[in-house]
């Protein structure tokens, strides 16, 4: 339990809530024959427990999970409620021997029906397995698909599938009570009545559900249909992704730009989670589950693969010959894992400018030069340079921009410096004696990792709301941070690709030390702190790192540097630069695939002439 509530903070407030009413309702319920007071207490502990039971489902799904490990799954709650309830009606209102046989047969058909709907449901479930989905693409007069029937069961609230079946005591365990406080049967049979009327609705919903999908085309016969549709597309790049629930963010920074190509293309998602997260897009969606999905669809047509994170599901394609594959990354920063040893199963690695290529090849994780394709960031496109001072004033005040990292899936690659000294920084940018606004932008997976982290961001955010109005907690559209560096005068962030990105901005940055490696350290291993002030993690040197960013701004010729190393050379327009280099991928492959046929080609024939000299021989 304590690790329990270490993980989930204040979500185990809605644990105690549901502790605390089912022990109540148990102990009103053994000691309802003392006393009548106790028959009040039970009902209200009733209530009570179905709303806490319902508030679970609204915290973090961790704590149903842990509910369920411990064999107090749904049903078992209900049956706790269930139990209590006959018992404290039994002892009180000493019913008739058929009467309580009527009860607990009503318990039991609760329970009946909704053991019944699982087991239908799971079958229906199993009769739609395997349908693959699709947007932005016709397929037999339908622009996105699979066809998503509606639920089973009508919701009320968080109460949703198996659990409405279990919802049908409601009627009985009311009637129970009422029973008691007037002193007759007539309520309990009514409940009675009621609770199977419900278990009979159940039923008929749940087996027109498997009379609709008995008409349906087999997933087959959809999945079939889609394959001929992507044939008649004939795409010949796939934006390849896949994530959690909360990653889709790091395809959403490419749909601009795939939206673009000059190419046929198609984005391949691996779980439908991502569509509803997904930025609208014109160009056609495949959701394909499984790896035997992806092999299905994949169509002659296809010339190269464009991956923006290294997941395992990742294998999946790469498995697939006679396409290039590219890593194309979703920022490109000095974090370790921007250049790991896992890239180099690509056939070539996209990267900004020439920084990441000293990056992978000093490195030694075994890249090869003729893996690194610079493209730039098209991403870049609309950030508004400029180079020239600012004078704040109270009117116009000193914008200052927070944007933080996350604290990485483990402690090397930490880089946030959230929870060491994040409050510290904001603290002191509104004790600033410069007129300063504050713009805080955190990583969105900030705090998914260390609850430490979590509590800081909440605490940054929180103290920024009730400071004034124009300070600000950037939202978490697409583009936000991107507009947030086009507001911002100076930037404050961690390790990560924001400091690069902001480069292309022109505008002063500082970057912070949060464990205080020496600078030379940091200028060595993080080439892109060159162009701004470090700050240590007691935040001693940020008000004179400020004081030079609208004064002296000793970082300028420097930035000016890094931004042609980290990101290449400018260009007219950075998005029609990477099309074009899809366009050089797509023509690579090609030539690839006729070398490859060409040696497949002479060695038929070398085989055929081994084979001919081996049958004269054998004549002779």
């Amino acid at each position: 339990m304590h690790r329990l509530a270490r993980t989930l903070r204040s979500d185990v407030g809605a644990l105690v809530l549901y502790a605390a009413t089912a022990v109540l309702m148990v102990v009103a319920a053994l000691l309802a024959g003392w006393s009548a007071g106790w028959g009040w207490v039970l009902g209200l502990a009733l209530a009570a427990n179905y709303a806490a039971d319902a508030r679970l489902f609204l915290v973090d799904e961790r704590v149903v999970q842990w509910l369920n490990e411990r064999q107090l799954a749904t049903a078992q709650r209900a049956f706790l409620r269930e139990a209590s309830a006959v018992l404290g009606w039994a002892v009180i209102a000493r019913p008739d021997a058929w009467l309580a046989l009527l009860v607990v047969a009503g318990v039991g058909a609760t329970h009946l029906t909704h053991a019944a709907y699982r087991v239908l449901s799971g079958r229906n479930q199993r009769l739609r397995r395997g349908r693959l989905g699709w947007a932005n693409l016709d397929v037999d007069g339908r622009t996105s698909g699979p066809e998503f029937l509606p639920p089973t069961l009508p919701h009320v609230a968080t109460i949703t599938g198996p659990r409405v079946a279990l919802h049908v005591d409601v009627p009985l365990l009311l009637g129970l009570w009422v029973g008691w406080v007037t002193g007759s049967a007539a309520p309990v049979l009514v409940g009675l009545a009621l609770l199977l009327a419900g278990s009979a609705f159940v039923a008929q919903r749940v087996l027109e559900r498997r009379r609709t999908i008995a008409r349906l085309p087999s997933p087959a016969e959809d999945n079939a249909k889609l394959l001929a549709a992507v044939e008649r597309l004939a795409p010949e790049v796939a934006v390849y992704f896949s994530g959690g629930q909360d990653t889709t963010y790091q395809l959403n920074v490419w749909l601009e730009t795939v939206d673009r190509l000059h190419r046929p293309t198609v984005i391949i998602l691996r779980e439908f989670l991502h569509l509803e997260a997904l930025l609208p897009t014109r160009t056609p969606i495949l959701v394909l589950p499984r790896a035997r999905d992806v092999e299905a669809m994949q169509v002659p047509s296809l010339k190269v693969a464009l991956y923006p994170t290294t997941v395992n599901k990742n294998n999946h394609m790469i498995r697939l010959r006679g396409i290039r594959h590219v890593f194309i990354n979703h920022g490109d920063g000095d974090k370790s894992v921007t250049y790991s040893p896992l890239h180099r199963v690509f056939d070539e690695i996209w990267v900004a400018g020439q920084a990441a290529c000293d990056r992978y090849l000093r490195r030694g994780e075994g890249v090869r030069p003729e893996q690194l394709v610079t493209v730039g960031r098209p991403q870049l496109a609309h950030i508004q340079p400029r180079t020239g001072p600012v004078s704040p004033t109270p009117d116009r005040p000193l914008t200052v921009l927070y944007a933080p990292t996350w604290e990485g899936n483990f402690d090397g690659v930490d880089y946030s410096s959230v929870a060491p000294m994040g409050e510290r920084i904001v603290d002191m940018l509104l004790r600033s004696e410069l007129p300063v606004r504050v713009l805080f932008k955190a990583h969105p997976a900030t705090g998914t990792r260390l609850p430490r982290a979590a509590a800081a961001r909440e605490a940054i955010e929180q103290r920024l709301r009730s400071s004034g109005g124009r300070h600000q907690v950037v939202g978490t559209e697409p583009d936000a941070l991107y507009n947030a560096f086009n507001e911002a005068d100076v930037l404050v962030a961690d390790i990560s690709s924001v400091v690069a990105d902001f480069l292309a901005s022109r505008k002063p940055y500082l970057v912070t030390n949060p464990r205080d490696t020496a600078v030379a350290d940091y200028h060595r291993d993080f080439p892109s702190t060159a162009g701004g002030a470090v700050i240590a993690r007691d935040c001693a040197d940020l008000a004179a790192a400020l004081a030079d960013a609208v004064g002296a701004d000793v970082n300028r010729a420097r930035r000016e540097e890094l931004a042609t190393y980290f990101l290449g050379a400018p260009v007219t327009d950075p998005v029609e630069h990477f099309a074009d280099e899809v366009d050089r991928a797509c023509e690579r492959a090609e030539a690839a695939l006729a070398r490859s046929a060409a040696r497949a080609q002479l060695q038929a024939t070398d085989d055929a002439e081994a084979q001919a000299r081996t049958t004269e021989e054998t004549a002779r």
